[in-house]
C-alpha cells in the first residue's frame, strides 16, 4: 500500500470525523449563534462600524461581496467583453451583473486552486520549486474552469433549444390557426414551455417581454437570433419578419417552417450516420488492428525465432 493512498485516506477519515463533530454539536447551539450575531451585529451598527445592508452571516458569500468590490467591472466594449456578453448570454445568463460575476468567480476560483496547488506541493514536495509549479498549474485551472464551463453550458444550452424548436413550432401553429395573435401565441408558448423547465421557454417569455414594452416583432425576433446563436432561428425570425411586413398570414409561415426545419433535423442526422464509418475508423485502426495483427501474425512471429534461434 502506498504512502500516498495511507495520506489520502487518512485526511478523509480526519475530514468525516471533524463534519460529524460539527454537525452533531452544530444543532443545539445553532439558535444560540443566531441570537448572538443579531446582538453583536446590532451593536456594530450602533456604533457606525458596520452597515447592517452589508451584513451577511454566510462566511462565502461575504467573501464573494467583498471580491466583488475588489475586481474591476470588465471593458464590455472591447471585442474580448462582447465576445465574454455573448457567451454569457448563449449560456442564460442574461443579467447585466453576469460579466462582473463571472470575473470575480474567476479570480477567487484562481486564488483558491492556486492556494490548495501551493498546500499539495508543499504536502508531497517541500524541496524545490515543485509548489511554486502547482500553485501556478493551481491558478491556472482556475481561470480555466469557468470559462469552460460557460462555454459547455452555452453548447447545450443551444443543442436544447435547437432540439425544442420544432415542437415550439407546432404549438405556435395550433394557438395561431385557432385565433390567437402571434404575441399571444408566443406568451402562452413560452410561459408553458418555461414551465417545464425547457430552455425556449425563457427565450420565449422574453421575446413576449420586449414585445409587451413596446419593440416591435422584427427587433424581438432579431435579438432572439442573437441572444441564442442558434441556426435554426435566424430562417425563421426572417421569415416570420417579412410574413409581418408584407402582411401574409403567419400560420401558413409557421408550418412552412416547421416542415423546413425537420427537413433539416433529418438530413443532418444523415450526415451524422454518414460520418459515423469515418469516425469509427480511427479507434479501429489504432486499438482494434493492432490486437487483430498481434492475435494472427503473433504465434507465426514465435514460430519464426525459434526456428531462426534454434531453440
Amino acid at each position: 500500500m502506498s504512502t500516498l493512498f495511507v495520506s489520502i485516506s487518512f485526511f478523509c477519515l480526519i475530514g468525516a470525523a471533524a463534519v460529524s463533530l460539527y454537525m452533531a454539536f452544530a444543532g443545539g447551539r445553532r439558535a444560540v449563534d443566531e441570537r448572538f450575531a443579531d446582538l453583536a451585529v446590532k451593536m456594530r451598527v450602533t456604533q457606525g462600524a458596520l452597515d447592517a445592508e452589508q451584513y451577511d452571516p454566510n462566511l462565502l458569500r461575504m467573501i464573494f461581496r467583498w471580491a466583488a468590490k475588489k475586481v474591476p467591472q470588465p471593458k464590455l466594449d472591447t471585442p474580448q467583453g462582447e465576445k465574454l456578453q455573448q457567451t454569457l448570454l448563449q449560456a442564460g445568463y442574461i443579467k447585466s451583473a453576469a460579466p462582473h460575476l463571472y470575473q470575480v468567480v474567476r479570480v477567487l476560483m484562481a486564488a483558491g486552486c492556486g492556494m490548495i496547488g501551493l498546500i499539495v506541493g508543499l504536502i508531497f514536495f517541500r524541496q524545490g520549486l515543485q509548489p511554486v509549479v502547482f500553485a501556478f498549474g493551481g491558478a491556472a485551472a482556475g481561470i480555466f474552469i469557468p470559462s469552460y464551463y460557460i462555454g459547455r453550458r452555452a453548447r447545450i444550452r443551444q443543442t436544447n433549444i435547437s432540439r425544442q424548436l420544432s415542437d415550439v413550432l407546432d404549438l405556435l401553429v395550433v394557438c395561431v390557426e385557432a385565433g390567437l395573435g402571434l404575441y399571444e401565441a408566443i406568451r402562452i408558448v413560452g410561459t408553458e414551455c418555461e414551465r417545464h423547465g425547457q430552455e425556449i421557454g425563457l427565450e420565449l417569455s422574453l421575446v413576449a417581454s420586449e414585445i409587451s414594452a413596446g419593440a416591435s416583432l422584427g427587433i424581438a425576433l432579431r435579438n432572439l437570433a442573437d441572444r441564442t446563436a442558434v441556426e435554426d432561428i435566424k430562417p425563421l425570425a426572417a421569415t416570420l419578419i417579412q410574413s409581418e411586413q408584407l402582411g401574409a398570414q403567419i400560420g401558413p409561415a409557421l408550418h412552412a417552417s416547421s416542415d423546413a426545419l425537420r427537413t433539416r433535423r433529418r438530413l443532418r442526422a444523415e450526415e451524422q450516420a454518414q460520418k459515423v464509418s469515418i469516425k469509427m475508423l480511427f479507434p479501429l485502426v489504432l486499438f482494434v488492428l493492432p490486437s487483430m495483427i498481434a492475435v494472427i501474425v503473433g504465434p507465426a512471429m514465435i514460430q519464426v525465432i525459434k526456428t531462426m534461434t534454434g531453440t
